[in-house]
């Protein structure tokens, strides 16, 4: 009996000797680590420039709309353009002509700003809600219909337009 708890001890000494040279060493373990964080650092800022990219596409998107119903607003109003944003939201309009959630909140990392000038002319500006991380162009929009850009400052009617 005793012999054939030695045979068991030694056999079960030897099944964990081999699991343990078997093992990672700190080399192999450093060396895959080391590799996963290269590849971080070259696809990390791949991923955040889409990011901002998909931003910017869609505040174009929304400027263009967003346009299209200043201006039926302004054929329904006898071709005056709002005077604020809330305007073309209920209850100040009757249906809505935009998402009120443009004027509360940020849509794809862009803030919009409504200027009034008189009843023939009008700004839209949005800007990036965190300059950098949201987006780096800021646009520019006015009853032209013509939207323009400009990187790192606010845009104007004399910035080019957006191709």
């Amino acid at each position: 009996m005793n012999n054939q708890k030695e045979r068991f001890f030694l056999k079960r000494h030897a099944q964990l000797e081999r699991n343990f040279l078997t093992g990672f060493t700190l080399v192999e373990i450093m060396v895959a680590v080391s590799i996963v964080l290269i590849l971080a650092v070259l696809v990390i800022p791949n991923v955040l420039r889409a990011r901002i990219n998909s931003n910017e596409v869609s505040t174009i998107s929304n400027l263009s709309s967003l346009g299209k119903s200043i201006q039926q607003y302004s054929m329904t109003n006898d071709y005056k353009y709002p005077q604020a944003f809330e305007d073309l939201v209920a209850p100040n309009s009757n249906p809505p002509y935009i998402d009120r959630d443009f004027i509360d909140n940020a849509k794809s990392g862009y803030l919009y700003v409504y200027e009034y000038q008189d009843d023939d002319n009008f700004r839209l500006l949005a800007s990036p809600k965190t300059p950098g991380r949201t987006g780096v162009r800021y646009f520019y929009l006015d009853e032209t219909g013509i939207i323009r850009a400009k990187e790192g400052g606010q845009a104007s009617e004399s910035d080019p337009p957006v191709q």
